[in-house]
Order: C-alpha cells, then sequence, then structure tokens
C-alpha cells in the first residue's frame, strides 16, 4: 500500500527537523489520492531531484534597463509524484503533484547563463542582492512553496497540453503547461515542456527601484525538464 511509502518519506524527513518551525512540504502532500493508490494495479513515479530541474528566465525592463541584468533562477529541488492508472480511460488516469522550496532557488548560474545566451555578467554581490530581493517580492517567509497539481495530466503522455493548478504566493489560478513526453517504460517517466506566467496574477508586486526607472518584467518564462522513478511497496 502505498501510504506507507509516500508517508515514510514524509515522515523520516520531519523526524530529523523536529525541532524546526519550517515546514518541509505543502500541507497536505502529496495527497489522499497518492496515499490510497493501489500499487499492484496502479504506476508511482517519485520525482528523482538530482535529474530534474525547472529554469524560469526573468526580464529587466525600465527606462534604464540597460543598468540592470537579465537573470536566470532554477530549482534543482522539484519534488513530487506522478500516478498513472491501468484504467486509462478514467478522467483521473494520470495524476501529478510537485512542489519547488524557494528558499532553494538558484539564481544566476554562470553555466545556466552561457546556455541563455547572456552575456553580461553579474557579480556575486549582485546576485546575492537579486535572491535577496526575490525572495522579498514573493513573500517567501509566509509562503515558502510553489505547489503544482494536475487531477488530469494524460494529454501529457501524448505531448499535448496538460491543465494545472498553480499556488504562488498564497494564490491557486488554472495553469496549462505544454508537455513533451520524452521517456516512459516500467520505471522511468521523463517528460519536459515550458510555459509563462505573469507574477500580478498571484499578487506579486515585480521588483523594481527608482521609481519603476529599473525593473523585473511581469512575465515570467519558465521550461521544466522532469525524471522521476517508479515506486514499488517493496521500497
Amino acid at each position: 500500500m502505498v501510504a506507507t511509502v509516500v508517508f515514510a518519506l514524509s515522515t523520516h524527513s520531519a523526524a530529523t527537523n523536529e525541532s524546526s518551525a519550517v515546514a518541509l512540504q505543502p500541507d497536505n502532500f502529496p495527497g489522499a489520492a497518492f496515499a490510497s493508490a493501489d500499487l499492484n494495479s496502479n504506476k508511482l513515479y517519485r520525482i528523482d531531484s538530482a535529474r530534474s530541474d525547472i529554469v524560469i528566465r526573468v526580464y529587466r525592463a525600465g527606462l534604464m534597463q540597460r543598468l540592470g541584468h537579465d537573470h536566470i533562477v532554477a530549482s534543482r529541488h522539484l519534488q513530487g509524484y506522478v500516478l498513472l492508472k491501468d484504467d486509462a480511460g478514467t478522467a483521473d488516469a494520470c495524476r501529478a503533484t510537485f512542489f519547488v522550496p524557494l528558499a532553494a532557488l538558484i539564481v544566476d548560474d554562470p553555466a545556466l547563463r552561457e546556455q541563455a545566451n547572456l552575456t553580461t555578467k553579474p557579480s556575486p554581490a549582485s546576485i546575492a542582492g537579486t535572491k535577496r530581493n526575490m525572495l522579498l517580492s514573493l513573500d517567501a517567509e509566509v509562503f515558502p512553496f510553489v505547489h503544482l497539481t494536475s487531477t488530469n495530466c494524460s494529454p501529457g503522455l501524448n505531448s499535448g497540453p496538460v491543465t494545472t493548478f498553480l499556488t504562488l504566493h498564497g494564490v491557486t489560478r488554472e495553469q496549462t503547461l505544454q508537455a513533451s513526453l520524452i521517456k516512459i517504460d516500467g520505471n522511468t517517466l521523463q517528460l519536459e515542456g515550458d510555459f509563462s506566467l505573469h507574477q500580478s496574477d498571484f499578487g506579486i508586486t515585480p521588483f523594481s527601484v527608482m521609481n519603476g526607472l529599473l525593473k523585473v518584467q511581469d512575465k515570467l518564462d519558465l521550461s521544466y525538464h522532469i525524471v522521476a522513478k517508479r515506486v514499488y511497496e517493496a521500497e
């Protein structure tokens, strides 16, 4: 029974940090549908965080934007599950739940900036300041996670658009993701895709200085690559 598999991980993590008041995952994660799944007739895949990533392109704006930088923000701490039911004809034949801890976001990794063809080179002090301002804009101490769920991710298994619900800054909105299936077999699931969002849709005021002469654009472009491994009852 998957409840033992899923919640053993959560219980172990909490036990090693029981003196800390910092939440390790969103409330009610991963959810009853995952906890009650029968692994004899369904397939549960757990995100391999070391092989998965999300990359966010943040654009500068304002009349004095030449003084700033575009930024690349990334996460290599994506956690979550994909559940595939053997009965592919049901509306919830594919379900998914993912989250990212905001405090672990990586800002302006040199290799990622090079891949994005960004030629400017922000200093270490500038990078530290960018992350500090980003977390303040996101109210990360109050809302420490980005959480995404889908109750029907089946279209993504055919490289189609997936309807999800994205919770950011305490606001949940429907968000369509374009997904491309790279690989699926008995042990591994790989997906990649991209989407865009506007910070203001989630009640976030994009960071700005000098009365908006230098600021961050509202729109963010995101791409993701997900690798997930099959969970078995024997684990």
